[in-house]
């Protein structure tokens, strides 16, 4: 009976999870979720008290306890990859699956966003985003239209995304090539949600688009989107890439605009795509090579 279900159960659980940490084989991110899991799992069973604090099951703190703060760099960039080669590469085996990459690159979209999108019913004119009662991230220039996304994002968020530059109005001009229908998703419309997210992550595994292979991830287009949005927006590369010292001023504006654009609702969130500000530089470092990315 799943009643049943005790702090020993907790217990034994947790002590699995700790073994598997030491031997590197979890990481604080998937204990933390598991940890919510299990919390919610107690409530449904009638035990909202059950668990203690996760503090209490693991001897050792940094197990358990995630830096949302990037050290690494995950863009693709970093990796020494060509994501416009490799793209095309794809485009030519799975043109839907091509039609996804190029919006997750061009406008920082998450996996199932990109999936979704239904690419001629989700383009709002500035004033129909105005209309619509939510903020529409300032352009950088002349602005054609927005992309109006709002299928598949966590918590429902809404955001309008400018398609202002070469690269977007090519992510949208493709997926409208590739969706021919008015209301078609960019999706194979034969598929369900499910197998269409199978099928993605299996063109991706395909062309080495795996950490094992070419050491890149999907997600790793949107970290690109958001260092290439820090530059643009505060002429340096973000700190996770090597970039200098700016004023706190500009890098929280830039944060706030790159937090808007992702469809996150706090700012310290794009610490894990940017990496925390820096607020010193050693005396005498070399100069770093801060083209915009």
């Amino acid at each position: 009976d799943p009643r049943s279900f005790s702090g020993r159960h907790v217990e034994a659980v947790t002590a699995h999870w700790q073994a598997e940490a030491h031997a590197g084989r979890m990481s604080p991110a998937t204990i933390q979720t598991y940890f919510s899991f299990m919390r919610t799992f107690a409530g449904w069973i009638g035990k909202p008290r059950l668990l203690k604090p996760i503090a209490s099951y693991f001897d050792d703190p940094a197990l358990h306890r995630r830096s949302l703060a990037a050290t690494v760099d995950k863009t693709w960039r970093a990796q020494g990859v060509d994501a416009d080669a490799v793209i095309r590469e794809v485009e030519a085996h799975d043109r839907h699956a091509a039609a996804s990459l190029r919006l997750m690159q061009a406008f920082g979209l998450r996996f199932k966003e990109s999936l979704m999108l239904r690419p001629h019913a989700d383009v709002a004119t500035p004033d129909q985003a105005a209309q619509a009662g939510t903020s529409a991230d300032q352009a950088n220039g002349p602005v054609v239209d927005y992309l109006d996304t709002h299928r598949g994002t966590k918590g429902g968020r809404r955001r309008y995304l400018p398609i202002d530059d070469e690269l977007r109005r090519h992510a949208v001009d493709y997926a409208r090539h590739v969706c021919k229908g008015p209301h078609a998703s960019v999706s194979d419309q034969t598929l369900t949600l499910v197998q269409a997210m199978r099928r993605l992550r299996y063109v991706m595994e395909r062309f080495g688009i795996t950490k094992r292979d070419l050491h890149v991830v999907p997600h790793g287009l949107r970290h690109q989107f958001a260092g290439r949005g820090y530059a643009l927006n505060t002429g340096v590369l973000p700190p996770v890439a090597g970039g200098p010292v700016v004023d706190a001023a500009l890098d929280a504006r830039a944060r706030d605009t790159i937090s808007q654009q992702l469809g996150h609702g706090r700012r310290q969130i794009v610490n894990a795509y940017l990496g925390r500000r820096q607020i010193d530089k050693p005396a005498g470092a070399a100069d770093r090579d801060h083209r915009l990315l």
